[in-house]
């Protein structure tokens, strides 16, 4: 009889895991069942808790049952992705909704092919619940199935890890849960000691050779050719301009704690209408301005009219690229473009107090009186596997825009998780317009906050970086060395060393 049980919930939990393309639920099945009904009976055949004696039999019954039932409910409470396989049910593309897509009360889903996950300083998803439980059952099916061996295309696994280490450096983040009740910081603290080894696994278990990211492919060449972004901007000796400081980062204020970016190269490219030669002479007049950054009168602080302006017809671009971790345990800097804005300069106000005060104006008219057309692309991975147009796609053409950067920290799933839907949310364009020209309303270069971030400082602020042209090379080795003082990449990279000695060699993979 215990064999014919035993065989019967084998049976079961085997053909369910196979019909749902859980691997995890089949290991289960598999080793359950085998321990429990298969092996001889040894030792008493019942348990006592308390005064109650339970049958082993109906005991470790109970107990794969119960097991089952919560990793079917986990499996079938999955959202549908198919970005890294046709099937939903394979097991990159059942990790990656786990971490990225979002639901409301009317089942509406948000994020799947976003280029950040839905998480903020505010978020309570992955800390606990079923998200929490969700999440580190698929890590661990991951691991325990070497899931990593399920797809060798380089550029997926670069994407996957790339996506990992982002929830990751959110986990080692600050937390400040703003829904009622608060998570109290022991909650915080487990969620985040739970999630940190198996991400850390799992991250490793995807690390590309050098080589294999050396060859990744450049897919801003691919975007230019058929969009509006321009196809010379990292041209050498080009009209455009790559700008650093000599003080580390270019675009600081991208890198904050609360912000998504943190494992990412940022670039910061300038282009005036007279070419190479001018733009250089600016970034020269720029560097040498010794005047004060801003001017007084009985009313208001506003920033000084006499700093050298930019021409009428400039072009400011901001780029994201990924850093990835590589087969050695090093961070390395790719060719693989996150995301592009693009800001033109149309007509440049001359600065007085009132044209600063107006610029504090946040209005559908802020982008017009600064005289800006604002242009933004932003990765997804559908085109980018599907090898459409680079994968940089319009905002207008993506899933609807979530502010994770520079947003107050507030989960806006979680604040509006009584409201039924989230239909009325602003387009994609319109919503990255709203949050762009909070920072960037000002005329010309009092916009440029690479420079001296004027609407964010104040007049507090007095010293400005002497700006300089930087190569793109120079560029990413200031980003990975930024990283590497990071006390995120502190914490992971001691949970990286086990498993990347353990790892595979690609080449070796079995199929």
């Amino acid at each position: 009889m215990v064999t014919f049980l035993g065989f019967a919930a084998f049976v079961w939990l085997w053909s369910v895991a196979l019909a749902r393309g859980s691997y995890g639920l089949a290991v289960l099945a598999w080793y359950g069942t085998g321990r429990l009904f298969l092996e001889p009976l040894h030792g008493e055949p019942s348990i006592v808790f308390g005064r109650v004696r339970i049958d082993r039999v109906v005991a470790a019954l109970l107990a794969l049952c119960a097991g089952g039932a919560l990793a079917l409910v986990a499996a079938a409470s999955l959202p549908a992705v198919r970005l890294y396989d046709k099937n939903p049910a394979h097991l990159w593309n059942r990790l990656h909704a786990s971490l990225f897509v979002r639901v409301t009360a009317d089942g509406r889903e948000y994020g799947a092919d976003r280029v950040d996950p839905l998480l903020w300083v505010g978020s309570t998803y992955l800390l606990q619940g079923p998200s929490h439980v969700q999440a580190i059952t698929l890590l661990n099916e991951f691991i325990e199935t070497h899931g990593e061996q399920l797809l060798r295309d380089p550029l997926k696994r670069g994407i996957l890890q790339r996506d990992l280490w982002t929830v990751f450096d959110w986990l080692e983040g600050s937390h400040a849960p703003y829904q009622q009740p608060q998570l109290i910081p022991e909650v915080v603290r487990k969620g985040v000691e739970d999630l940190r080894q198996p991400l850390a696994t799992v991250i490793a278990r995807l690390a590309l050779t050098p080589e294999e990211i050396r060859t990744l492919p450049d897919n801003y060449a691919a975007t230019a050719r058929p969009n509006a972004l321009p196809p010379d901007l990292f041209q050498p000796d080009g009209p455009w301009v790559s700008v650093g400081r000599p003080d580390g980062p270019i675009a600081r204020h991208h890198l904050r704690d609360d912000g998504p970016g943190k494992n990412s190269v940022f670039l910061v490219l300038i282009r005036l209408p007279g070419g190479r030669d001018a733009t250089l002479k600016y970034l020269d007049a720029l560097r040498w301005f010794s005047g004060p950054l801003w001017m007084h009168d009985a009313n208001q602080d506003y920033p000084n009219p006499n700093l050298p302006q930019f021409p009428v017809g400039t072009q400011v671009a901001l780029v994201r690229r990924a850093l990835l971790i590589d087969s050695t345990g090093r961070i390395a800097p790719t060719r693989l473009t996150e995301q592009v804005q693009l800001r033109t300069h149309r007509a440049i106000s001359a600065m007085t107090a009132q044209e600063f005060a107006d610029a504090q104006r946040i209005d559908e008219n802020m982008f017009a009186r600064a005289g800006q057309d604002f242009e933004e692309f932003s990765l997804s991975r559908a085109a980018l596997f599907g090898e459409r147009a680079g994968g940089l796609l319009p905002l207008a053409a993506l899933d609807r825009f979530f502010l994770t950067f520079s947003s107050h920290g507030v989960d806006f799933f979680d604040m509006r998780s009584g409201q039924s839907s989230l239909a009325t949310q602003d387009d994609p364009e319109h919503a990255a317009k709203l949050g762009c020209k909070d920072c960037h309303g000002a005329p010309g270069v009092y916009s440029f906050n690479s420079y001296v971030p004027f609407r964010l400082a104040g007049p507090g602020f007095t010293q400005a970086p002497r700006l300089s042209e930087i190569s793109l090379v120079d560029a990413e080795q200031v980003a990975v060395a930024w990283k590497q003082q990071r006390v995120d990449w502190g914490r992971l990279q001691p949970l990286l060393r086990g498993p990347l000695k353990l790892r595979d060699h690609p080449g070796q993979r079995q199929p």
